[in-house]
């Protein structure tokens, strides 16, 4: 019997409980991308979606490795395709090969030892110069040889791996033009890419490079639903022997907001949490709802604690003490209304804002909400916080941490009374900003009734 975490993981791949969305539509989408010659698979969706489970799941059926590239803002061009082979792991790709009978010992060895020597050999073909006795393991190496994507085609083209760019949106403006213009190699070569980020910057690689136009499939990997989410722990509790537990599974889907990293976790916690030794009482129980709220409650106090000072800092907002209205709390607090979503249109943000504002309550004017959104990236700059990103050309605003969302209806109680949401938040903006911004997260105000502690 596997241990909860390796049937409900947090981080990597899931077997027992990995889920096909949709009737795996999303895993025929990349699969189909990727046998097409030169196609650029853009693999999106809001964090923590699935979107390098997805991958992980696909490339093994087609006989490939992931050799993946992770981008980040001081990430040079030469730097950017020198990190791709600087991950080829021949030791890696010889086992691979054996379980995939591919036949590759003659080139890099049963080991991979020889694998140093074939990449040399390989390099050498397209005017890439090695010095010394042929060793290549410095990046520094590569970037003074003046690496680019060219060195990088022969490669994906002769072994059994698949170029994966997770998180490029994090490369500078300029990087992102520079290597997306080489691009057009891998396209015109017949190489077909992974490009894994979050939706709202899907957009940047068409941007970059006019030519890609047509050459891009677009993955959408998007918010899950609550009857794919539901499938987590149907598929886990069943592994389990567990009595029939319809009522938690629902339960977990809904709070799970969208995100089944968070439904693994939930599960993961309830199942920890039970004595599940031979001859226990609990080892075949029923999943009760009050054992469900438990482990949701817990996942939000030590898995997303975090939250609370994320919250206190950009509630608060900037100049705290002249603000007249409490813009910031009631930006955030949309999110948490029903039905969940990870962006809005600035309309539907009109909408909730207006929802959560009391009849008795003067109205925040438009100019000062929009204001606000246009002051957040600086604002959050200075803060050192990434949570929400206006995107005033597309007038929308996304959250790029949608845990956010389960801490903060974990935290006030709402999955106990989803009818009453809006009155609760309209409520606990009112005694934020009326009272010490920050006190209820900081444990000094009940959240059931509001009185200080």
């Amino acid at each position: 019997m596997k241990h909860p975490a390796e049937v409900f993981p947090a981080v990597g791949k899931p077997t027992i409980t990995y889920v096909e969305r949709e009737k795996g539509t999303n895993e025929k989408k990349l699969e189909t991308g990727i046998r097409n010659p030169g196609q650029i698979c853009l693999v999106t969706g809001p964090s923590k979606t699935g979107k390098t489970s997805l991958y992980r799941k696909v490339l093994p059926q087609i006989q490939r490795d992931e050799l993946i590239i992770r981008c980040s803002g001081d990430l040079s061009a030469a730097d950017f395709w020198a990190c791709a082979l600087e991950s080829l792991n021949f030791a890696r790709l010889a086992e691979k090969s054996r379980e995939w009978k591919l036949g590759l010992d003659a080139e890099i060895g049963l080991e991979g030892e020889s694998g140093s020597k074939w990449l040399t050999r390989i390099l050498g073909k397209v005017g890439f110069k090695i010095s010394g006795e042929g060793t290549f393991a410095s990046r520094k190496e590569y970037v003074q040889a003046g690496i680019s994507a060219k060195h990088l085609i022969p490669v994906l083209k002769e072994l059994p791996v698949q170029l994966v760019v997770e998180d490029f949106h994090y490369l500078s403006q300029k990087v992102k033009r520079e290597v997306f213009q080489q691009w057009k190699g891998f396209t015109d070569e017949g190489v077909s890419v992974i490009v894994v980020s979050t939706t709202h910057h899907a957009i940047d690689i068409a941007k970059s490079n006019a030519d890609l136009t047509g050459r891009t499939r677009f993955i959408d990997v998007g918010q899950w639903s609550e009857e794919d989410l539901a499938e987590i722990p149907k598929k886990g509790f069943a592994y389990y022997s567990l009595k029939n537990s319809g009522i938690a599974q629902a339960l977990i889907a809904r709070e799970s907001v969208g995100l089944p990293i968070v439904a693994q976790q939930i599960c993961q916690e309830i199942m920890v949490s039970r004595d599940m030794t031979p001859g226990s009482s609990d080892k075949h129980r029923a999943v009760t709802p009050d054992e469900t709220r438990s482990a949701q409650k817990k996942v939000a106090e030590e898995l997303y604690a975090n939250h609370k000072n994320d919250y206190e800092r950009l509630s608060t907002g900037p100049r705290k003490a002249s603000r007249k209205h409490p813009t910031y709390e009631r930006i955030l607090a949309s999110f948490a209304l029903e039905p969940l979503k990870f962006s809005l249109k600035y309309h539907e943000l009109m909408e909730r804002i207006t929802k959560l504002t009391p009849p008795t309550t003067q109205p925040i004017p438009s100019a000062s909400i929009g204001s606000s959104l246009n002051a957040l990236a600086t604002f959050q700059n200075r803060s050192k916080l990434s949570l929400l990103e206006w995107h005033p050309v597309d007038q929308e605003l996304y959250i790029l941490e949608p845990t956010f969302l389960f801490y903060l209806r974990q935290k006030l109680g709402l999955e106990n009374n989803t009818s009453n949401v809006q009155v609760r938040l309209t409520e606990f903006i009112e005694r934020l900003f009326s009272s010490s911004q920050g006190d209820l997260f900081r444990g000094k105000v009940n959240p059931k009734d509001g009185r200080h502690a």
